[in-house]
């Protein structure tokens, strides 16, 4: 257990995050060093402490050792580990989480012994409200830092624009007499789960303290590269311009310019998530059949490859996740290692068909992803699940040196 700063943490001014895996690691990462190096330039309180909850030791201390390679000590020391949802609510009024799926939100929110909502009904009717996380210039210090920055003394001076929502919105700033009655804590879950589920957690949590908690669901795209770089896309659902405007500032830390984007109330931002990687599901196995069979046709694959991004045939998958061994950075010159796992698009292809069966909305397409996905996961005694999703184009053509598809078929010639 990590022991607390001399200076006790202060709940206003104290963040948590909970899950620290592929994803959750870079992107807790830069919200903790970019909102610490803008207290500290700034001479202001925008960050007093951070809390971390994280059931794997291995990956707590890994985090906390680059934490402090990029942040240094001081800021590693501000650190205090905590078991549970439950005793983070307590210690922290800004709570981001990045969880597995939809049954670990659940657990993690509103378990009944340990869950968020559990320690937030303990606290007093008196809890102070939120303050702004930090002034406009402040914001923009926030925004500004790349993932590669280090602890300095010297402000920086530049003043970028801050990432703006889509041209739609308008967000009025919060009064003074409208903080009075302000939420006390803001939850922001970066989750990637089921779209009701969502929307049903923030109502239950919304309901249960009597509007003195905000949430708000946030998922994101662009993979492990983009949340180490500080670039993710971040769609949101929020129920409030008082609950985006307080989660804008840690947002923006997170993200690339102009990738936020406000969707809607509650569940809309895990909603188009769930139809962006619906897409993208289809998209990586199309890419892979094509890519396989100009391969069998003798055609040189980085010239498809060159072709395909120049046609109508692109997408991000062919510019981006190619799977091609000849094409530099790609999942296939990596051996699939890193990147999007296997087992996460299938999750993700599930919640998919989950919310389009609630609907009674057929997606023939996403079914048939689905099941490759399912077996690709089970490939190589199931090591295959952790690798890249791409790795589906080593998939197809093992099964055509395995002859699966003579034996699936009959003759094509027939009619």
């Amino acid at each position: 257990m990590l022991r607390p700063t001399q200076v006790a943490l202060s709940r206003a001014s104290t963040i948590g995050w909970i899950g620290l895996g592929a994803m959750g690691h870079p992107m807790a990462l830069n919200l903790f060093t970019k909102t610490y190096l803008a207290s500290h330039n700034s001479r202001s309180s925008i960050a007093s402490g951070y809390v971390i909850c994280e059931q794997d030791d291995a990956r707590v201390s890994s985090f906390l050792s680059e934490l402090r390679e990029r942040g240094g000590s001081e800021l590693a020391g501000k650190v205090e580990r905590v078991e549970n949802g439950r005793e983070m609510s307590k210690m922290a009024s800004r709570i981001l989480t990045m969880l597995p799926s939809t049954p670990q939100v659940e657990s993690v929110y509103l378990d009944s012994t340990n869950g968020i909502l559990s320690g937030l009904q303990t606290l007093s009717k008196d809890e102070p409200p939120l303050l702004p996380l930090a002034t406009s210039d402040q914001t923009e210090g926030i925004e500004r830092l790349s993932s590669s920055t280090t602890i300095s003394p010297e402000p920086s001076t530049s003043s970028p624009v801050v990432p703006r929502l889509d041209s739609s919105t308008t967000l009025s700033p919060t009064t003074s007499s409208q903080r009075e009655s302000s939420p006390h804590t803001l939850l922001i879950d970066c989750t990637t789960l089921s779209p009701v589920s969502a929307a049903n957690i923030a109502k239950n949590i919304h309901g249960s303290t009597s509007g003195k908690v905000a949430m708000i669901d946030a998922p994101v795209s662009g993979g492990t590269v983009a949340a180490k770089k500080g670039d993710l896309t971040i769609m949101f659902g929020s129920s409030s311009n008082e609950a985006t405007e307080m989660a804008l500032p840690l947002l923006q830390t997170m993200a690339g310019k102009d990738r936020i984007v406000y969707c809607g109330e509650n569940g809309k931002g895990v909603g188009v998530k769930v139809c962006n990687n619906l897409i993208l599901a289809i998209n990586q196995i199309a890419l892979a059949e094509g890519l396989a069979l100009g391969d069998s046709l003798g055609i040189d694959p980085v010239l498809l490859h060159n072709i395909i991004n120049t046609s109508s045939g692109q997408s991000w998958s062919s510019r981006v996740n190619t799977p091609l061994k000849a094409v530099p950075g790609s999942p296939g010159e990596r051996g699939y290692e890193g990147g999007f796992q296997t087992r996460l698009m299938l999750k993700d292809a599930g919640l998919a068909l989950e919310s389009a069966a609630a609907l009674d909305l057929p997606i023939p397409m996403t079914w048939a992803a689905k099941s490759i996905y399912e077996v690709v996961c089970r490939e190589g005694k199931g090591q295959w699940a952790t690798k890249d999703f791409s790795v589906v184009y080593e998939w197809i053509k093992k099964k055509q040196l395995e002859g699966v598809e003579r034996g699936w078929k009959a003759d094509p010639t027939e009619t």
